[in-house]
């Protein structure tokens, strides 16, 4: 921090000597804590040197300057009086100047530090600091702004900055030269003047600055430009609750509603991004057309309160919502179906709602898709959101085995669950399927087969008597399965099927006309290459 305010409180600018070729000898690069900037004194150019590392004394160090970009030397210069300090410590702190400077044009050049340089401990610290090489600066600004809203957050300062070339005392754009500017903060950015001796650079507002002021500065040359931030009025509108709920204990009562503003030309528009607060717990945030849509659980009886979270663009008074809830412990599961398919997909059906009263439409609730495999020892596998009154079909992530147990469970309300469904199937497998022979002549005979097992306990038995299908899949782009023929099974779980060769493409065998009892199975999937 103290290299960057040196930097911003004095010109950047070095000496200039002669022409001077870079060192054959590779030196050491390193980041030095030392630093360099240029000053104006007497209608000239310096370079201003402080001193902060241990390790070199202010004699040990030359300075260089290059134009940006390049590595051709264009002046190397010594520090005047730098034999004052005997010892590094003796020197922190301690500011040297070099001779005046004199380079090709008005510009800005990059400095190199060389300690020891010529010497086998020769160190370089490359891009050290910068070289603001011109004469009286004049730096002017504006703002297009002088307040900041909802509306409008941005405020852009352009200015120019242009200085005398001190060979010529010729006034040009001070084009490569960084302005800094500050923004609410010890913080600063810079911005590089562009060739015609133009900068414009934007400032976003969170909405959360008091006294905001932007800064520009270069070289003593100030402008300073106050920015008021301003609050625009909300106004609240609540479709639902009403001022009196009733509600299961538990559910999530739906809140609605929309959100306007008094914009900058006087007119009401949306207000998004406001956050909806509910008995000091965030429910939502406003969408871009200022609606907004929660649900509230009721837990308790009583006053309850809908209000507006403190937002930044926004004033804070804006009346609240009062309304009052009452709960009772009524809400049930009714008609619920479970089952599992051939595939293994749990599926359960039902309604969720009360043993008595009444609650708001649209009034929901979390319930827990439950599974244990000993009727004992449950754990949830996957939740879902009912609407009270409204029939739902919902697919478990689990899926189906030879025998578990499932329920459903509502999350708000301690002990309102279903009753317990055991579900299952026998497993199935085909295995040792085959297409044979492979790589044949096209209008061959080709032959389908494999053994289909079922599971009993632990045991794989061969199961008879089951329609196994046969599908292919042409080796062509977007092609389809489709169904080539079937064979049944065989005492001994076998079956075989025979088909003529007609082109590249994949086969696979599925059991899929199960019964309730059992689960479907498919083979692997078979290239084979017809010539």
């Amino acid at each position: 921090m103290r290299k960057i305010t040196a930097v911003m409180t004095t010109a950047i600018a070095l000496s200039a000597s002669t022409l001077v070729a870079a060192p054959a000898a590779r030196a050491a690069e390193v980041n030095l804590r030392s630093f360099v900037w240029s000053a104006e004194k007497d209608g000239k150019i310096h370079v201003l040197y402080e001193h902060w590392d241990r390790n070199s004394l202010p004699s040990d160090v030359t300075v260089r300057i290059r134009a940006k970009g390049s590595d051709a030397v264009l002046a190397t210069l010594g520090l005047n009086d730098a034999g004052r300090c005997t010892t590094a410590s003796a020197c922190e702190e301690e500011q040297f100047w070099t001779d005046p400077v004199q380079l090709p044009a008005l510009g800005v050049y990059t400095v190199d530090l060389v300690v020891r340089a010529g010497t086998a401990g020769e160190l370089l610290d490359r891009d050290n600091g910068e070289v603001n090489y011109g004469l009286a600066p004049k730096l002017t600004a504006t703002a297009d702004r002088q307040s900041v809203s909802y509306d409008h957050r941005v405020v852009t300062v352009n200015g120019t900055l242009f200085a005398q070339d001190p060979n010529t005392r010729e006034v040009k754009p001070f084009a490569g030269a960084g302005v800094h500017t500050w923004f609410t903060s010890p913080d600063f950015r810079t911005v590089t003047v562009d060739k015609t001796g133009r900068f414009s650079v934007p400032f976003e507002f969170s909405g959360y600055e008091t006294g905001a002021r932007l800064d520009v500065s270069f070289q003593g040359n100030d402008a300073s430009f106050p920015v008021a931030v301003r609050k625009q009025p909300l106004k609240l509108a609540v479709d639902t609750p009403a001022r009196s709920v009733t509600a299961p204990y538990g559910s999530d009562v739906p809140a609605r509603g929309k959100v306007t503003r008094t914009a900058d030309d006087g007119t009401e528009k949306p207000a998004g991004g406001v956050g909806v607060v509910v008995d000091g717990r965030h429910l939502t945030s406003t969408k871009a057309d200022g609606t907004f849509a929660g649900a509230f659980p009721a837990t308790r009886n009583g006053a309850t309160r809908l209000e507006l979270g403190q937002e930044p663009w926004f004033e804070k008074a804006v009346s609240p919502y009062d309304f009052s809830v009452k709960t009772a412990a009524t809400s049930t599961f009714s008609a619920i179906e479970a089952a599992v398919d051939k595939y293994r997909k749990v599926t359960f059906s039902g309604k969720l709602g009360v043993t008595s009263g009444s609650y708001p439409a649209g009034t929901t609730g979390r319930v827990s898709i439950d599974h244990s495999s000993d009727g004992q020892n449950w754990s949830s596998v996957g939740q879902f959101t009912a609407t009270y009154g409204t029939a739902f079909t919902r697919t478990a992530p689990l899926q189906g085995t030879t025998g578990s147990y499932w329920r459903l469970r509502h999350l708000g309300a301690t002990g309102v669950e279903s009753r317990v469904h055991k579900l299952g199937r026998q497993y199935t497998e085909i295995r040792d399927d085959d297409v044979t022979p492979e790589g044949v002549r096209k209008g061959t005979k080709l032959t389908a087969k494999g053994t289909l097992r079922q599971k009993s306990g632990s045991t794989w038995k061969a199961y008879a008597g089951q329609k196994v299908r046969v599908y292919f899949k042409p080796a062509t782009s977007g092609a389809a399965w489709k169904e080539l023929g079937t064979a049944t099974t065989l005492t001994n779980g076998t079956f075989s099927k025979q088909f003529t060769a007609q082109q590249d493409g994949t086969w696979q065998m599925r059991y899929v006309d199960t019964v309730k009892t059992h689960y479907a199975s498919s083979g692997r999937e078979d290239y084979v290459d017809v010539r």
